[in-house]
């Protein structure tokens, strides 16, 4: 699956708050930024929800998908194996709502932004986090904290992650603007 860099800024409003900031995390306690992450989506979900306007729509659509791509990127990686050691079958589940999102999302994207359907898709998709998000907002994160595991180590992992994915991004959009090098 392609990541694409989430946007380092939510579409205007004061009442969106801003994207997190590639490797923010405390390192106390690395959930706060996924935390922070799922404030920024539910954001994008009312921007959407909020407008008839079909170019804020068609934004507030590709960065929910953008966001939420980058997101579910490092918590499979990073996050959720050193979470299997505190719950297994909760981080299962969390994957396979990770699965079903990244299915809506594929269907979201082949659609493109406009109508009907695309509305449906954004309601079924915008369900399905906010029940994710609760799940590991409430079940997953506080075991996670009360857990044994080292968080000032997962939260550099998760860091060390999110700039490797920055930079092998940056490398493929400064390749992209120069073109296919020649052989």
């Amino acid at each position: 699956m392609a990541q694409q860099q989430p946007p380092q800024q939510a579409p205007q409003s004061s009442a969106t708050p801003g994207a997190r900031a590639q490797g923010s995390f405390a390192l106390d306690d690395p959930t706060q930024a996924l935390m922070h992450d799922h404030t920024y989506v539910k954001a994008l979900f009312q921007r959407y929800a909020g407008t008839q306007d079909g170019q804020v729509k068609k934004e507030a659509g590709q960065r929910i998908c953008e966001a939420l791509l980058q997101h579910t990127s490092l918590e499979e990686a990073v996050f959720y194996p050193s979470a299997r050691q505190v719950d297994a079958a909760l981080v299962d589940q969390c994957g396979q709502d990770h699965q079903a999102a990244e299915e809506l999302i594929t269907q979201l994207q082949a659609l493109g932004p406009a109508g009907a359907a695309y509305d449906e898709l954004i309601r079924q998709l915008r369900d399905a986090i906010y029940a994710h998000i609760e799940l590991e907002e409430q079940q997953l994160f506080p075991a996670v904290r009360h857990s044994s595991l080292d968080l000032q180590d997962l939260g550099l992992r998760m860091q060390a992650y999110e700039s490797s994915q920055a930079a092998s991004q940056a490398r493929e959009s400064s390749q992209g603007q120069r073109g296919e090098p020649l052989h």
